[in-house]
Formats: structure tokens, sequence, C-alpha cells
């Protein structure tokens, strides 16, 4: 039932319709004022989603995986670096 919850979210749909409309090519053009409208408010929305369940949350459970995101994603930056650079037409 979550996740039928979650694909009913409003920052979800703007995803889906951006990456559909990407893929169709489209000629949509949306007017600044108006994309820094939706980006500030998807922002927002997502800020304070994750504050809330944050605050909601034992700190103390979050330690080992926020570690483990930290660690992964340095490692990917190094493996992506490294192995990127060797190709012919990447400059770094």
């Amino acid at each position: 039932m979550d996740f039928v919850k979650q694909l009913q979210s409003p920052t979800l749909s703007f995803l889906i319709g951006g990456m559909v409309i990407a893929a169709l090519d489209s000629q949509l053009q949306i007017p600044e004022s108006i994309c820094k409208i939706i980006i500030f408010m998807l922002l927002t929305k997502i800020n304070l989603t994750g504050g809330i369940a944050i605050r909601n949350s034992n700190l103390t459970e979050m330690i080992l995986p926020a570690l483990f995101s930290v660690t992964l994603g340095i490692l990917v930056v190094f493996i992506a670096r490294y192995t990127l650079a060797k190709l012919p037409k990447v400059k770094m």
C-alpha cells in the first residue's frame, strides 16, 4: 500500500512526466519563472519530508547506514575517476 501512495506523490509525478516528455523529444518549453517555482516547491517538499523522517527516527540506528552511504559515495567517485580517465575521449 505504501508503494501505491508513493506513486501518487506529486514529486514522482513530475519526475516521471519530465522523463516521458524528454523521451518523446517534445518541444515543450516552460517559462523560467514557472520552472523556478516548481523546483522550489519540489525541493521544499523533499526537504520537509526528509526532516520530518529524521526527527521521528532513532539517530543511533541511522549512523551505520549513513557511514556506509558516505563510504560508498566516495568509493564510486574514485572508481569512476580512475576508470573513466582511461577512456580515450574523456578529459579529466
